[in-house]
């Protein structure tokens, strides 16, 4: 990689802190520290990271209110939650604050690198503008236009068009569609019907010249003149 990925983790544990650091900074990442959720925001008004590490217990605050912060100024940041709490209400309530991931400590460092891995190819891809016809999305905004009428989405909607976009008119199956879901979206099969037709319509009122196709025993594909 050019430069190491830029990642803020905010732990109290300053054990804890400076072992990740120094032990992530040989798998290419370059931490930057904050022990309470002040010190997160102030490390954020000075430079843009990659990736955010929160523990859930801070001195001066939770962890998971500190996500769902991050997360209304930046969709497209990906944000990796640890914790030394194991009850599933915990793990729950981090996810559908916003985090992408969710691992419980102790945990190793290869599963931690591998996780963090796992979000920042996509983390770099959500921050790029996407265009199919007159459709454009802008994944970090979290906007989509469709010619200079705004489409009003739903959060499903939003990244069920976005995936038919970036394929450019190849074949999406229903399968990735819902692999996109995680359990803090979870999405079943018999409701992409309905996204799509929602889709379908709020398209056709903006008048653009796009359509969503099925291929049968496939899944779709989004076609431009």
């Amino acid at each position: 990689m050019n430069r190491p990925y830029q990642v803020l983790l905010v732990e109290d544990d300053p054990l804890i802190a400076k072992t990740l650091a120094m032990s992530l900074r040989y798998e290419g990442f370059e931490l930057s520290l904050a022990a309470t959720v002040r010190e997160a925001f102030d490390a954020l008004a000075e430079r843009r990271f990659d990736m955010a590490m929160l523990d859930v217990g801070l001195p001066d605050g939770s962890g998971i209110d500190l996500c769902r912060d991050l997360r209304a100024r930046d969709a497209g940041l990906p944000i990796l939650m640890l914790s030394a709490r194991t009850d599933e209400a915990t793990a729950v309530a981090g996810i559908e604050g916003g985090a992408d991931d969710y691992i419980r400590k102790p945990y190793g460092l290869k599963e931690l690198t591998a996780r963090m891995l796992r979000l920042l190819p996509r983390q770099r891809q959500e921050r790029q503008t996407a265009a199919f016809g007159p459709v454009r999305i802008d994944p970090q905004r979290r906007e989509a236009h469709a010619g200079d009428v705004v489409l009003q989405l739903g959060k499903k909607e939003f990244d069920i068009l976005l995936l038919l976009v970036r394929a450019q008119g190849d074949a999406v199956t229903r399968e990735q569609i819902l692999d996109m879901f995680d359990d803090s979206s979870a999405i079943y099969d018999r409701t992409i019907d309905s996204h799509l037709s929602h889709l379908r319509k709020k398209l056709k009122d903006a008048g653009a010249a796009v359509r969503i196709s099925a291929i049968y025993g496939v899944g779709y594909r989004m076609e431009a003149p």
